[in-house]
């Protein structure tokens, strides 16, 4: 299977809460993720592969139902 790199960015946003992934400006190969929520500063995280920034995002969006 070819890898190809995240040509686009994902937002989800609900409840007051951002979470994003996008290509990090760093380098090749790397992502960055983003979770804002209301009268919070912005949490940003580095990422060296996609599928590590994918699993963040996926968690950080799931821990909004906590």
């Amino acid at each position: 299977m070819a890898k190809r790199a995240l040509a686009f960015g994902a937002r989800f946003k609900g409840n007051g809460r951002t979470v994003k992934v996008q290509k990090d400006g760093r380098g090749k190969g790397s992502y960055e993720v983003e979770v804002s929520r209301k009268g919070r500063s912005t949490e940003r995280r580095q990422h060296d592969d996609l599928g590590g920034a994918l699993k963040d995002f996926a968690s950080s969006w799931r821990s909004r139902l906590h």
